[in-house]
């Protein structure tokens, strides 16, 4: 009997000493504003004690003292973990996670996960084509596409390029893909009833595209019918966003000069040429020489090459 009852002293006795030996950190959470943070999650490092924080940012959590960190959770802000040491009041700041949903891909009708389509799509973020010295965007994603293919037809300014992603399907007509733009069809001036070029992509600024999606497969044909039958690109482009506001400033130039052309005389070369012709020839009048005279008009004045008998 003494036996038992020394065993369970000896019991009592540690669970009042390890309960003696707890101690309450109390604190506040704030962001890197100062504003409190409620929900926070405050738990301790072997995760058998927490609590979370009130709407005042406030918490109270009691720990053995062999707890010597605390975890510091929130969905929209970074995990922090803090060093207890001897002090009993924490103030914590939490920092603002850089969330990133999952990727996803545009479908015509809306967004899908990545991971659940299955049909067949490649995205370009759209600063891959931004500051680049292109006329339009699709020009840009040449070679950043698999099986897509741009080539430029001529060299005439604002010409539309020739853009395939399922090759030639057909003779006369066009295999440019549909174009649309935040879920809106654009005309693409591949067709034009005139010769003069236009590319109406061309008005699309690529800094202003958030990301470049393109339909390869007849996933695209099943949304749009008979439009997607060359494929479809979907330009999703930026919107506003929460904070302080930016200006961007950008600009480019460039600049073309003609090669090959022959040199020619001028006015006084030519003249020259001709009186130099003129008086090698003996059958010709020696007493004609050719000399310029300036001609006026409601433009520019010009010089015309003038014979005229010597003396």
């Amino acid at each position: 009997m003494r036996k038992l009852i020394f065993i369970l002293s000896a019991v009592l006795f540690t669970v009042l000493s390890a309960a003696g030996q707890n101690r309450t950190i109390s604190g506040k959470v704030t962001d890197e504003k100062g504003t409190p943070v409620d929900g926070v999650s405050v738990a301790s490092s072997d995760g058998k004690h927490g609590t979370s924080t009130g709407k005042d940012g406030t918490f109270s959590i009691s720990v053995p003292a062999t707890v010597k960190t605390l975890v510091f959770t929130s969905v929209a802000h970074e995990t922090q973990t803090k060093a207890i040491g001897a002090q009993s009041t924490m103030n914590i700041v939490m920092r603002a996670k850089d969330t990133k949903l999952e990727e996803v891909v545009v479908v015509g009708y809306g967004t899908q996960r990545k991971k659940d389509f299955t049909g067949s799509v490649a995205t370009v973020k759209g600063s891959a084509v931004a500051d680049k010295p292109v006329q339009s965007f699709d020009q840009a994603l040449a070679g950043r596409v698999t099986g897509v293919q741009i080539t430029i037809p001529n060299g005439v300014l604002n010409t539309p390029p020739v853009f395939r992603i399922r090759g030639v399907s057909s003779i006369s007509l066009s295999s440019y893909p549909l174009v649309v733009v935040d879920g809106v069809p654009t005309p693409t001036g591949d067709f034009s009833s005139t010769n003069a070029a236009g590319n109406a992509l061309a008005s699309i600024n690529p800094n202003d595209i958030e990301t470049i999606d393109v339909a390869k497969d007849a996933a695209a044909t099943a949304i749009y019918g008979s439009r997607a039958a060359n494929g479809v690109v979907y330009i999703t482009t930026k919107k506003g966003k929460q904070g302080k506001a930016r200006i961007n400033y950008n600009v480019s130039f460039g600049f073309t000069s003609a090669y090959g052309i022959p040199e020619v005389l001028n006015a006084q070369q030519y003249t020259d040429y001709k009186n130099m012709a003129a008086t090698n020839n003996q059958n010709l009048n020696t007493t004609l020489r050719f000399g310029l005279y300036q001609v006026h008009n409601d433009q520019w004045p010009r010089w015309k090459t003038h014979r005229y008998p010597l003396g």
